[in-house]
């Protein structure tokens, strides 16, 4: 491999002096590789006001060059990895990868080995300028660079190149899967992190849409809750209707309630209270404040639990339990569900309808026409079969998933119907 001298070095070498004098210099003779080609070599010159300058002007145009090699080596045979951008059927991205790097060295190892330590010969002259009498330095310098190390750094390059691309497809795929709350900050400082890396537009566009995308999931975050229990109330922070796991406890306080305490719970929140200086006739409640990084959660949850004993108030509550007869593969046979409601009034209810849309199964579980009465006040639990084969989905969408769906109740002093929408944890023995 030869390395030859680029066009402006030679230029100064061998015609603008002719308006030069020179008055110092490293060496009695001119040394023969400045202008001439040299096996395994880069021969790099620059003009600069100081040898301190020059050299540095000189280890950038050294860094330059290699950049440059590595760059046009790996244009044609990266495009699908890289996305070139092609402008008159000229590839552009070695020269933004020059540009980039420039100002970027430090994201790229492979460049950390560049060092004047490494060259084998240094000359250079002090001149002065016959009309203007400037002084100036020339500064040439022979830098060891075999095609085995040009070899090398490709191999580099295109090994970090493909990590680089391989993250940014792993944050595109967590975009519609986040699991906390924490998962979009840590993702929005990763994308930023590959905005300092990637050198072509078509990448640096994506990079900068995802991280607009992610930073709208802030908008997306809500706040949803249920009271499971007397004294008992579940909160749970959503994103985009699906749990997420938060790690700041949210901030309770009540006009009324007392010895407030929370506790988290899988993901969720159970806050615990007691009523006792709570009136019947007023408007009491739980005011819910998750006040997280980026974003301001806030609940208002009512406690009507107050008057629960004279009024017809049944809540469904707990985890349900999901058990099969058999399974084979992704064949669920005969599944039988045992829930729990509250009866907090006392008053006989009658149990009409049941339908569960459980994440894991393709077909909603429904019951029509159960027509069962329940006379227990307080905690009831409720058993029921649901025969047949159901097939389950190939990938569980949440560690932590719930069951959606509605329960229908009846009271029979009144004939009145009450339909409640369901949100509560469950388990399986099939997963």
């Amino acid at each position: 491999m030869k390395y030859i001298v680029c066009v402006c070095c030679l230029a100064f070498a061998l015609g603008v002096l002719a308006q030069d004098k020179v008055i110092e210099k490293s060496a009695k003779k001119t040394p023969s590789w400045i202008t001439q080609a040299a096996d395994d070599y880069l021969v790099v010159g620059v003009t600069s006001s100081s040898l301190a300058s020059a050299q540095n002007k000189v280890l950038t145009e050294i860094t330059e060059q290699i950049i440059r090699s590595v760059a046009t080596n790996i244009s044609v045979s990266q495009q699908n990895t890289m996305s070139e951008v092609n402008t008159n059927g000229s590839i552009e991205s070695s020269d933004a990868f020059v540009h980039h790097s420039k100002l970027n060295s430090a994201n790229l190892p492979f460049l950390k080995g560049i060092s004047l330590s490494n060259v084998e010969e240094i000359y250079w002259e002090k001149v002065q300028n016959k009309n203007t009498k400037a002084v100036s330095y020339n500064y040439w310098v022979k830098y060891p660079y075999s095609k085995a190390e040009q070899r090398k750094l490709i191999r580099e390059f295109e090994q970090l190149d493909a990590s680089k691309v391989s993250e940014l497809n792993a944050l595109k795929k967590r975009l519609n899967n986040i699991q906390s709350y924490d998962e979009i900050k840590q993702s929005i400082t990763e994308l930023n992190t590959l905005s300092e890396y990637f050198f072509d537009e078509v990448r640096l566009s994506q990079v900068k849409g995802l991280i607009e995308q992610y930073n709208q999931l802030y908008s997306a975050l809500s706040l949803t809750g249920n009271f499971t229990d007397k004294g008992q109330y579940l909160c749970q922070v959503l994103l985009n209707g699906y749990p997420i796991r938060v790690a700041v406890s949210p901030k309770v306080t009540s006009n009324c309630a007392s010895q407030i305490g929370v506790q988290p719970s899988d993901g969720a929140y159970i806050v615990s209270y007691l009523t006792e200086d709570c009136l019947p006739t007023e408007e009491n409640f739980l005011n819910i404040d998750f006040r997280l990084e980026n974003k301001r959660l806030q609940q208002k949850a009512y406690l009507n639990e107050v008057s629960a004993a004279e009024t017809f108030s049944v809540v469904p509550q707990g985890k349900i339990i999901l058990t099969a007869d058999s399974v084979a593969g992704r064949t669920i046979y005969n599944i039988n569900i045992r829930m729990t409601v509250n009866n907090r009034g006392g008053t006989p209810f009658g149990l009409k309808a049941l339908e569960f849309y459980v994440p894991e199964l393709s077909t909603p579980i429904v019951f029509d026409d159960i027509n069962a009465i329940y006379k227990t006040k307080g905690v009831v639990q409720i058993n029921a079969t649901a025969e047949g084969e159901f097939t389950a989905k190939e990938v569980k969408s949440s560690a932590f998933s719930f069951v959606d769906g509605s329960i229908t109740f009846v009271n029979p002093t009144t004939g009145a119907i009450e339909r409640k929408t369901i949100k509560l944890p469950y388990a399986t023995n099939w997963q």
